[in-house]
Protein backbone atom coordinates (compact mmCIF):
# COMPACT_ATOMS: atom_id res chain seq x y z
CA UNK A 1 0.00 0.00 0.00
CA UNK A 2 0.76 3.26 -0.89
CA UNK A 3 0.19 6.79 1.50
CA UNK A 4 1.88 9.41 -0.57
CA UNK A 5 6.14 8.54 0.48
CA UNK A 6 5.24 5.84 2.37
CA UNK A 7 5.22 2.66 1.55
CA UNK A 8 3.23 -0.18 3.90
CA UNK A 9 4.20 -3.92 3.65
CA UNK A 10 3.53 -6.81 5.52
CA UNK A 11 5.66 -9.64 6.35
CA UNK A 12 5.34 -12.59 8.96
CA UNK A 13 7.21 -15.15 11.05
CA UNK A 14 4.73 -18.19 10.94
CA UNK A 15 2.37 -19.45 13.36
CA UNK A 16 2.46 -20.35 17.26
CA UNK A 17 -0.08 -21.21 19.42
CA UNK A 18 -1.26 -20.17 23.00
CA UNK A 19 -4.04 -21.25 25.48
CA UNK A 20 -7.18 -19.74 24.01
CA UNK A 21 -8.85 -19.11 27.70
CA UNK A 22 -5.71 -16.68 28.33
CA UNK A 23 -6.40 -15.03 25.33
CA UNK A 24 -9.56 -14.29 25.52
CA UNK A 25 -9.49 -13.82 29.12
CA UNK A 26 -13.26 -13.79 31.11
CA UNK A 27 -14.88 -14.27 27.26
CA UNK A 28 -16.44 -17.63 28.03
CA UNK A 29 -15.11 -20.53 25.61
CA UNK A 30 -18.30 -21.02 24.18
CA UNK A 31 -18.02 -17.62 22.19
CA UNK A 32 -14.54 -17.44 21.59
CA UNK A 33 -14.43 -20.70 19.80
CA UNK A 34 -16.59 -19.40 17.14
CA UNK A 35 -13.49 -17.49 16.01
CA UNK A 36 -10.69 -19.49 16.62
CA UNK A 37 -10.64 -23.46 17.05
CA UNK A 38 -8.88 -24.61 19.72
CA UNK A 39 -6.54 -27.71 19.32
CA UNK A 40 -6.90 -31.04 22.19
CA UNK A 41 -4.89 -28.65 24.38
CA UNK A 42 -6.85 -25.95 24.45
CA UNK A 43 -4.45 -23.85 22.21
CA UNK A 44 -5.68 -21.61 19.48
CA UNK A 45 -3.45 -20.95 16.43
CA UNK A 46 -2.14 -17.02 15.90
CA UNK A 47 0.04 -15.30 13.30
CA UNK A 48 3.31 -13.13 13.77
CA UNK A 49 2.67 -10.31 11.75
CA UNK A 50 5.46 -7.75 11.23
CA UNK A 51 4.62 -3.73 9.92
CA UNK A 52 6.84 -2.36 7.57
CA UNK A 53 7.11 1.51 7.10
CA UNK A 54 9.07 2.62 4.01
CA UNK A 55 10.02 6.37 3.73
CA UNK A 56 12.78 7.73 1.82
CA UNK A 57 16.32 6.39 3.13
CA UNK A 58 14.45 5.04 6.32
CA UNK A 59 12.73 1.37 6.38
CA UNK A 60 11.23 0.73 9.69
CA UNK A 61 9.73 -2.97 11.15
CA UNK A 62 7.51 -2.96 13.78
CA UNK A 63 7.95 -6.23 16.32
CA UNK A 64 9.86 -9.45 15.23
CA UNK A 65 8.17 -12.35 15.96
CA UNK A 66 9.23 -15.64 17.48
CA UNK A 67 12.74 -16.02 16.09
CA UNK A 68 15.01 -18.79 15.94
CA UNK A 69 16.30 -19.10 19.79
CA UNK A 70 13.70 -21.95 21.31
CA UNK A 71 14.89 -25.42 22.26
CA UNK A 72 12.71 -28.60 21.44
CA UNK A 73 10.50 -28.28 24.24
CA UNK A 74 9.50 -24.27 23.83
CA UNK A 75 9.28 -25.34 20.38
CA UNK A 76 7.00 -27.77 21.29
CA UNK A 77 5.04 -25.94 23.56
CA UNK A 78 4.26 -23.12 21.41
CA UNK A 79 3.88 -25.65 18.33
CA UNK A 80 5.54 -22.98 15.62
CA UNK A 81 5.41 -23.49 12.40
CA UNK A 82 6.58 -21.76 9.45
CA UNK A 83 7.40 -22.39 5.61
CA UNK A 84 10.01 -19.31 5.88
CA UNK A 85 11.41 -17.38 8.84
CA UNK A 86 10.80 -13.60 9.05
CA UNK A 87 14.08 -12.48 7.74
CA UNK A 88 13.58 -15.33 4.53
CA UNK A 89 10.24 -13.73 4.15
CA UNK A 90 11.76 -9.60 4.09
CA UNK A 91 14.77 -11.10 1.83
CA UNK A 92 11.77 -11.93 -0.55
CA UNK A 93 10.14 -8.94 -0.24
CA UNK A 94 13.62 -7.14 -1.32
CA UNK A 95 14.23 -6.30 2.12
CA UNK A 96 17.57 -7.21 3.65
CA UNK A 97 18.94 -6.81 7.24
CA UNK A 98 21.59 -3.97 6.32
CA UNK A 99 18.92 -2.01 5.11
CA UNK A 100 16.57 -1.64 8.05
CA UNK A 101 16.97 1.66 10.29
CA UNK A 102 14.32 1.35 12.38
CA UNK A 103 13.26 -1.32 14.99
CA UNK A 104 10.27 -0.66 17.11
CA UNK A 105 9.53 -2.73 19.90
CA UNK A 106 5.68 -2.68 21.62
CA UNK A 107 6.64 -4.46 24.34
CA UNK A 108 9.11 -7.31 25.18
CA UNK A 109 7.46 -10.36 25.47
CA UNK A 110 8.89 -13.63 23.10
CA UNK A 111 6.80 -13.71 20.88
CA UNK A 112 7.42 -9.71 19.80
CA UNK A 113 11.01 -9.96 19.78
CA UNK A 114 12.36 -13.33 18.49
CA UNK A 115 14.90 -11.85 15.66
CA UNK A 116 15.91 -8.77 17.50
CA UNK A 117 19.24 -10.76 17.48
CA UNK A 118 20.15 -13.86 15.68
CA UNK A 119 22.16 -16.98 16.53
CA UNK A 120 25.65 -17.21 13.69
CA UNK A 121 27.27 -20.12 15.10
CA UNK A 122 27.69 -19.85 18.98
CA UNK A 123 26.68 -16.13 19.21
CA UNK A 124 23.98 -13.89 19.42
CA UNK A 125 24.43 -11.05 17.72
CA UNK A 126 21.72 -8.05 16.40
CA UNK A 127 19.77 -9.26 13.58
CA UNK A 128 19.53 -5.75 12.19
CA UNK A 129 23.11 -3.81 12.18
CA UNK A 130 22.08 -0.48 10.99
CA UNK A 131 18.72 -0.35 13.13
CA UNK A 132 18.51 1.78 15.91
CA UNK A 133 15.90 -0.47 18.47
CA UNK A 134 13.12 1.84 19.85
CA UNK A 135 11.93 1.16 23.72
CA UNK A 136 10.11 2.30 25.69
CA UNK A 137 11.57 2.80 29.72
CA UNK A 138 9.35 0.78 31.13
CA UNK A 139 9.83 -2.10 28.70
CA UNK A 140 13.66 -1.97 29.75
CA UNK A 141 12.42 -2.14 33.01
CA UNK A 142 10.40 -4.78 32.82
CA UNK A 143 12.84 -6.75 31.01
CA UNK A 144 15.85 -6.14 33.26
CA UNK A 145 13.36 -6.88 36.20
CA UNK A 146 11.20 -9.21 36.20
CA UNK A 147 9.07 -10.85 38.72
CA UNK A 148 7.87 -14.38 39.09
CA UNK A 149 4.74 -13.88 36.89
CA UNK A 150 6.45 -12.20 34.10
CA UNK A 151 9.69 -13.74 33.58
CA UNK A 152 8.09 -16.72 31.54
CA UNK A 153 6.53 -14.19 29.21
CA UNK A 154 11.02 -13.09 28.04
CA UNK A 155 13.62 -14.77 25.64
CA UNK A 156 16.34 -13.02 27.50
CA UNK A 157 18.83 -14.07 24.66
CA UNK A 158 16.61 -11.85 22.27
CA UNK A 159 18.01 -8.69 24.35
CA UNK A 160 22.20 -9.76 24.15
CA UNK A 161 24.31 -7.60 22.63
CA UNK A 162 21.82 -4.66 21.85
CA UNK A 163 22.78 -1.95 23.75
CA UNK A 164 24.70 0.09 21.70
CA UNK A 165 21.46 0.27 19.09
CA UNK A 166 19.13 0.83 21.67
CA UNK A 167 16.66 4.27 21.47
CA UNK A 168 15.19 3.74 25.14
CA UNK A 169 12.08 7.08 24.90
CA UNK A 170 9.56 7.77 27.43
CA UNK A 171 5.92 7.93 26.64
CA UNK A 172 4.79 9.76 23.19
CA UNK A 173 7.73 10.43 20.87
CA UNK A 174 7.72 11.17 16.76
CA UNK A 175 11.05 8.91 15.36
CA UNK A 176 10.79 10.15 11.60
CA UNK A 177 8.22 12.20 9.97
CA UNK A 178 5.10 11.07 10.46
CA UNK A 179 5.47 7.82 12.42
CA UNK A 180 4.61 8.61 15.93
CA UNK A 181 5.01 6.34 18.79
CA UNK A 182 2.33 5.99 21.73
CA UNK A 183 2.76 4.57 24.90
CA UNK A 184 -0.76 2.95 25.94
CA UNK A 185 0.21 0.66 28.91
CA UNK A 186 -2.53 -2.05 29.42
CA UNK A 187 -0.95 -5.21 28.44
CA UNK A 188 2.12 -4.12 30.16
CA UNK A 189 3.30 -0.85 31.53
CA UNK A 190 5.95 -0.30 28.74
CA UNK A 191 3.45 -0.86 25.97
CA UNK A 192 3.59 1.39 22.99
CA UNK A 193 1.74 1.70 19.21
CA UNK A 194 3.18 3.05 16.30
CA UNK A 195 0.83 5.47 14.32
CA UNK A 196 1.45 6.65 10.84
CA UNK A 197 0.03 10.04 9.92
CA UNK A 198 0.23 10.81 5.98
CA UNK A 199 -1.81 13.29 4.66
CA UNK A 200 -5.50 12.06 5.46
CA UNK A 201 -4.85 8.75 5.94
CA UNK A 202 -3.44 7.18 9.77
CA UNK A 203 -2.15 4.09 9.98
CA UNK A 204 -1.99 2.32 13.91
CA UNK A 205 -0.25 -0.91 14.44
CA UNK A 206 -1.62 -2.36 17.87
CA UNK A 207 0.59 -4.45 19.07
CA UNK A 208 -1.04 -6.52 21.90
CA UNK A 209 -3.88 -4.00 22.97
CA UNK A 210 -5.76 -5.69 20.35
CA UNK A 211 -3.98 -9.05 18.94
CA UNK A 212 -6.48 -10.37 16.84
CA UNK A 213 -9.94 -8.81 14.90
CA UNK A 214 -11.73 -11.20 17.22
CA UNK A 215 -10.74 -8.77 20.03
CA UNK A 216 -12.06 -5.32 18.69
CA UNK A 217 -15.04 -5.04 21.36
CA UNK A 218 -12.89 -3.21 24.08
CA UNK A 219 -14.23 -5.97 27.04
CA UNK A 220 -12.26 -8.73 25.26
CA UNK A 221 -9.36 -8.64 27.03
CA UNK A 222 -6.48 -11.37 27.52
CA UNK A 223 -5.64 -12.86 30.51
CA UNK A 224 -1.84 -11.92 29.68
CA UNK A 225 -2.57 -8.21 30.18
CA UNK A 226 -1.13 -6.70 33.79
CA UNK A 227 -3.09 -3.91 33.42
CA UNK A 228 -6.64 -5.01 32.10
CA UNK A 229 -8.62 -1.73 32.72
CA UNK A 230 -5.66 0.46 30.87
CA UNK A 231 -6.12 -1.90 27.93
CA UNK A 232 -10.26 -1.24 28.11
CA UNK A 233 -9.68 2.25 28.46
CA UNK A 234 -7.03 2.89 25.89
CA UNK A 235 -8.28 0.31 23.01
CA UNK A 236 -12.09 2.05 23.50
CA UNK A 237 -9.68 5.75 23.09
CA UNK A 238 -8.11 4.60 19.94
CA UNK A 239 -11.03 2.83 18.36
CA UNK A 240 -13.17 5.63 18.73
CA UNK A 241 -10.75 7.65 17.04
CA UNK A 242 -9.99 4.87 14.24
CA UNK A 243 -14.00 5.35 13.51
CA UNK A 244 -14.40 8.76 13.39
CA UNK A 245 -11.17 8.96 10.98
CA UNK A 246 -11.40 6.01 9.16
CA UNK A 247 -7.73 4.77 10.07
CA UNK A 248 -6.47 1.67 8.50
CA UNK A 249 -5.95 -1.07 11.47
CA UNK A 250 -3.17 -3.46 11.36
CA UNK A 251 -3.21 -6.44 13.36
CA UNK A 252 0.29 -8.12 15.05
CA UNK A 253 -1.39 -12.07 15.57
CA UNK A 254 -4.54 -12.15 13.49
CA UNK A 255 -4.09 -14.91 10.55
CA UNK A 256 -6.70 -13.76 8.37
CA UNK A 257 -8.17 -10.61 8.70
CA UNK A 258 -4.81 -8.67 9.03
CA UNK A 259 -5.20 -5.25 7.95
CA UNK A 260 -8.62 -3.67 8.57
CA UNK A 261 -11.17 -0.65 8.99
CA UNK A 262 -13.62 -0.59 11.61
CA UNK A 263 -17.20 0.32 10.08
CA UNK A 264 -19.29 0.69 13.45
CA UNK A 265 -18.10 1.28 16.75
CA UNK A 266 -21.29 0.26 18.20
CA UNK A 267 -21.22 -2.76 16.51
CA UNK A 268 -17.96 -3.37 16.28
CA UNK A 269 -18.09 -4.32 12.57
CA UNK A 270 -14.98 -3.90 10.79
CA UNK A 271 -14.16 -4.54 7.09
CA UNK A 272 -10.97 -6.61 5.74
CA UNK A 273 -8.43 -4.40 3.97
CA UNK A 274 -5.21 -5.33 1.94
CA UNK A 275 -2.33 -3.80 1.90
Amino acid sequence: MKIGDYEILMADDGTFKLDGGAMFGVVPKTIWQKFFKPDDQNRIELSTNTLIIRYKKFTALVDLGMGDKFDEKQLAIYDIKREKNLIQNLEGMGIHRDDVTHVIITHGHLDHTGWATMRVKNSIIPTFPNAKYYFQEDTYEEIKFPNEKTRPNYNYLNFENLDDQLEIIRGDEEIFPGLELMKTGGHTKGHQVPILRAGNRTVIYFGDLLPTASHIKPAYIMAYDLYPMDTFYKKKELLEKANEEQWIITLEHEPVKKVVKLLDVEKYNLEQLSL
